[in-house]
């Protein structure tokens, strides 16, 4: 490397005031500069250097006979790089200029780089504030795009994809669409497969709470042990096994809904601590001492007579006081003849895009046949029947062609809603002393569950015995309307 000292230009320059303006339009690498002059001594003329905004960066040595202390602090004070008392060496000097220069040489260098790093974060900046700008603007028209969606599927469909124009229909969603706006806790009343469900979220996406989650249960699908952990959650190690905390389905639903489905199948003792949460709007994980509160807008559906079950005391009165606050009843499929054919054309069309079938039309007779038949397995036991006829189908028209039979009636079923001409006709068609298949599995499933006292899992359990899954045992166990009244309350 060069010695910039050895390379330099000298240029003397004597010790009047004026020539501070001269030192502006040369722009010297470096000043030595003498602490005693004339007039204005070194001290002062180094205060203003400092003071104009091009000369302040030069490096300043000060070159003087004084060697006191008391002038060092004021030459540093007043700006100076560096302090040199005579007499002095030479090669002392020129190591001190050159290191004076040489750090300014690197401060002009970061310099330099710092001004492009500024511009490239700059023009960056300019490119990403670009990008999000275009960001919003796709969000915004997708917001858009999607409002004009929902509105365009929720004047073809019923809120909650709820289809029918039957009266008893529209009277139910009259009521669901009074309450939805409160917060009032909402009982819907069923048989199995008439979409309860789905009157829930029609419910919950009518209500300001639809922007937050509609959290489920099945209260029937988790046995008595786990249904308080499912519900409230518990802290670790709040019992064997429980090796971390689990939230509870109310603190999932803060703030949103909580859907509790066949809310007759819940013990009595958790129904006492579901009643406690009504009430105070706060409960307690399995395991902890400590409340937690909750704002949840319950609803809850059942396919049994509450009050029945109330009275014969296998339900709390007061629970189901604070749950029948608003009864929706939903009519079964049989009592809404005139929207079975919507819901088998409904049906048969997304099971042709799921299947990638051509199916267009339903044959007439099969047509005739679907709106006779009394379904009582209702919504879902149409859909089943619908998607069995799309497998099979090997046109583009859907045709049913093998024997509607009735099996079990569904439970909550009320008899006097049963067509006599079907029934006659299905009485007529298979012997009374041959019970169907369906039925058949259902009292062989009911038959385990009651030796082994409702249990599905483990060695003893009922799924073992069936030699099934305990998962398809309580699928089996809810396509076929088997609930624990079925197994824990017969003799």
């Amino acid at each position: 490397m060069t010695d910039p000292a050895s390379t330099s230009s000298i240029l003397v320059v004597d010790d009047t005031p004026s020539n501070i303006g001269f030192l502006l339009e040369t722009l010297p690498h470096l000043l030595l500069l003498d602490a005693m002059m004339p007039g204005m001594d070194g001290f002062e003329t180094c205060r203003r250097l400092r003071q104009i905004e091009a000369l302040r960066q030069i490096p300043v040595i000060f070159m003087t006979a004084l060697c006191t202390a008391e002038d060092k602090v004021r030459a540093f004070a007043a700006g100076a790089n560096d302090y040199v008392t005579k007499p002095f060496q030479h090669e002392e000097v020129l190591a001190r200029v050159h290191n004076q220069i040489t750090r300014r040489q690197l401060e002009q260098k970061l310099e330099r780089a710092n001004l492009e790093l500024e511009s490239r974060v700059t023009a960056r900046t300019a490119e990403l504030r670009a990008a999000l700008t275009e960001v919003e603007s796709l969000k915004s028209r997708l917001q858009l795009e999607n409002r004009y969606l929902k509105q365009e599927i929720a004047e073809t469909v019923q809120p909650g994809g709820i289809i029918g124009t039957s009266p008893m229909l529209a009277a139910a969603l009259r009521k669901v669409a009074l309450v939805a706006p409160t917060d009032s806790t909402v009982l819907i009343h069923g048989e199995t497969g008439t979409g309860k469900e789905l009157i829930a979220r029609a419910l919950h996406e009518q209500s300001p709470r639809r922007e937050r989650p509609m959290v489920k249960l099945n209260c029937s699908a988790i046995s008595a042990g786990l249904v308080e952990s499912e519900l409230f959650g518990h802290v670790k190690g709040a019992f064997t096994g429980a090796s971390e905390r689990r939230v509870g389905r109310f603190e999932l639903a803060d703030g949103g809904t909580l859907f509790l489905d066949e809310v007759s199948e819940l013990p009595l003792d958790t129904q006492a601590k579901l009643l406690r949460v009504l009430q105070e709007r706060e409960f307690e994980p399995v395991g902890s001492s400590r409340p937690m509160r909750v704002d949840v807008r319950l609803i809850a559906a059942t396919n049994r007579d509450l009050a029945v079950h109330a009275r014969d005391g296998r339900f709390r009165l007061d629970l189901y006081y604070r749950l029948n606050v608003f009864p929706v009843d939903l009519p079964p499929l049989r009592a809404r003849r005139e929207d079975i054919g919507l819901l088998a054309e409904h049906f048969m069309q997304r099971m042709a895009r799921k299947l990638g079938k051509p199916l267009r039309h339903i044959a007439p007779d099969t047509l005739a046949r679907l709106t006779a038949h009394d379904w009582p397995g209702n919504i879902r036991d149409l859909q089943n029947t619908i998607e069995r006829a799309a497998v099979l189908a090997s046109s583009d028209v859907l045709s049913v062609d093998w024997e509607l039979r009735l099996a079990h009636p569904a439970p909550g079923a009320d008899p006097g809603l049963r067509s006599d001409s079907v029934t006659a006709g299905a009485a007529g068609a298979a012997d009374p002393q041959l019970p169907s298949l369906e039925a058949m599995e259902r009292s062989h499933i009911v038959a385990m569950l009651r030796r082994t006292r409702g249990v599905v899992d483990g060695p003893q359990g009922a799924a073992r015995l069936l030699a099934l899954k305990p998962s398809t045992t309580r699928f089996r166990m809810k396509k076929l309307g088997i609930t624990k009244s079925d197994y824990l309350n017969s003799g």
